[in-house]
């Protein structure tokens, strides 16, 4: 057995080491890792310096983070001396304007272009910022504009080349340059440290169809920093062939939409899965009261699937979990044997039931399956992946810490990690989770049915997927996420909530409802349980890679 074994759990033990729990949701995201490796400081010196320099190769022109590994007393000096040179230039660099008030309408309204110039020219005027520099690259990542970000890189060409050469790196992966890719990402790797790349390195290789040199560059890496829990998830996935397993699309399954005012998304959506396989699949749509063309969409859709699509027409919008809770009385769902919710703003694969299938393969038990979710307009925005229950920053005590400037009853969230970066491959594996998004996501019928429904207190909209999940884990039915299928979502997440007061109004009305259904000792409890799922499913991966003698 391989000496690596032991040694990852070193890694994830909470006994050993603080840091634990983050390590179990990923080895990603830049302010994940930097509050990962300020945890580790007191307990593991070495690590603590490889989670402080992945925290900065992760996002190399952040002034906060830069700032922050500043302040570590002799940090600095235990890192290569291209990034320490780096850190201290941006730290110095960077710096939050006083008044933001005209940038944050811009970004409110979503005026693309106005905002694009608005960045090249505070670029221009205050060159040595890299707080604008930052904002320009999360502008030319989001709106998928890579001349865009050449500008915006320009002024590091020559002040700072190991940082230009880490960040064009992944706009060259990004346009599927993929010479450009490996030859920036070897340079960086010089400056920063070819492990705090591997990742993205694998990626490239694997477009070029290089698996084998992907495999070898993970499995280095992992060997080397055994705490690289997202490069072993991803690891292990490829060697045993999960990445790309598409079995038979799953029998007796009725495919399950409802829609209130969203014609065009709706054509859309119908309009890929027409074009998909769906195997034996039946679909109903409920018409939620819609006002608009949905109904000739409908009719379209219908002559097109004939007897596989079955309508339901209601008079008034019911809200989400009633329509929810409506489509799983109808006859077609109780005599079925999988039932899957899809929203009405999506677009999918080909073969997205088949990697569904794969799901259920690998993890016969789940109480659903989810899959990676990324956003329409900006394909490499991920709006939802394995979400996972944490507790905000200050509130890890067994009791719930209340901050009268927040609502919040019993404090809790799902794991972030998939924004704060791009989507290149670090999400693609499959695992347990605590939650997937309810924009797609399948079921086993009898345990759908089981589950009581969605709470009809969380109406119209907004939480009541996340609830549901909730319930399950607390049954021990865990989601799976399914991060081999992706997606694309119409609905802007982060921003649909803020399209009027009343959207927002409910959003955290139904946040704090949420939270007040279930205890805190429910909450801590699948925390808790959780922590020893992932260990579980990361230990028998691990076992299986030092069988293949993937790890050395």
């Amino acid at each position: 057995m391989s000496s690596v074994q032991p040694e990852i759990f070193k890694y994830i033990n909470e006994s050993v080491n603080p840091a634990c729990r983050k390590l179990l949701l990923g080895s990603v995201g830049g302010n994940h890792l930097l509050e990962a490796g300020l945890r580790s400081l007191d307990h593991d010196s070495n690590l603590a310096v490889e989670l402080l320099s992945a925290a900065w190769c992760a996002s190399p022109v952040d002034g906060r983070i830069a700032a922050t590994l500043m302040s570590v007393d002799g940090l600095l000096a235990l890192l290569p001396d291209d990034m320490a040179v780096c850190i201290k230039n941006v730290a110095e660099h960077w710096k939050r304007p006083e008044n933001l008030s005209y940038f944050m309408r811009l970004a409110g309204r979503r005026d693309f272009d106005k905002i694009g110039s608005y960045l090249i020219s505070n670029i221009e005027k205050d060159s040595g910022n890299f707080f604008w520099i930052q904002q320009g690259l999360i502008h030319a990542a989001f709106r998928g504009d890579y001349d865009f970000a050449s500008a915006v890189l320009k002024p590091l060409k020559k002040s700072m080349l190991p940082v230009w050469n880490a960040m064009r790196s992944w706009f060259a992966f990004l346009e599927e340059d993929n010479d450009q890719a490996l030859n920036l990402l070897i340079e960086s790797g010089k400056s920063f440290g070819l492990f705090n790349f591997c990742s993205l390195a694998a990626s490239v290789f694997l477009k070029l169809g290089e698996k084998e040199k992907a495999v070898s560059i993970l499995g280095e890496t992992v060997s080397a920093q055994p705490w690289r829990t997202s490069e072993l998830l991803r690891l292990h996935d490829i060697v045993k062939g999960i990445d790309n397993r598409l079995p038979s699309v799953p029998e007796n399954l009725v495919i399950l939409l409802y829609s209130y005012n969203k014609a065009e998304e709706l054509d859309a959506t119908f309009r890929s899965l027409f074009k998909s396989d769906l195997g034996n699949a039946r679909i109903i749509i409920l018409d939620n009261g819609s006002t608009d063309s949905s109904s000739c969409v409908i009719d379209k859709w219908q002559d097109s699937f004939s007897s596989r699509l079955k309508r339901i027409d209601l008079p008034v919008n019911i809200g989400a979990a009633a329509a929810r809770n409506w489509l799983m009385t109808t006859a077609e769902v109780k005599a079925s044997e999988y039932v899957l919710y899809l929203d009405d703003d999506v677009e999918v694969p080909e073969n997205w039931l088949h990697y569904f299938a794969a799901a259920v393969e690998n993890y016969p038990d789940a109480g659903a399956w989810g899959c990676r979710v990324v956003d329409f307009s900006a394909p490499r925005i991920m709006q939802s992946v394995d979400l996972h229950l944490v507790q905000p920053e200050g509130s890890e005590g067994d009791g719930p810490e209340y901050n009268l400037g927040e609502i919040s009853p019993n404090p809790f969230k799902v794991s972030d990690l998939h924004h704060q970066g791009l989507d290149s491959g670090n999400f693609n594996f499959m695992r347990p989770c605590s939650s997937v998004t309810g924009c797609c996501h399948l079921f086993k019928t009898s345990r759908l049915l089981d589950n009581g429904g969605f709470s009809l207190f969380l109406s119209p909209s907004q939480y009541d997927d996340m609830e549901h999940d909730i319930r399950l884990c607390l049954q021990e039915e865990w989601p799976v996420y399914q991060g081999h299928l992706r997606i694309l979502h119409r609905k802007n997440t982060g921003n649909a909530s803020r399209l009027s007061a009343k959207q927002e109004s409910n959003a955290i009305g139904n946040k704090y409802k949420m939270q007040a259904m279930h205890p805190r000792s429910e909450i801590l409890k699948i925390m808790a349980e959780e922590e020893k799922i992932l260990r579980d499913d990361l230990r028998t991966k691990l076992d299986f890679l030092c069988r293949q003698g993937v790890i050395a």
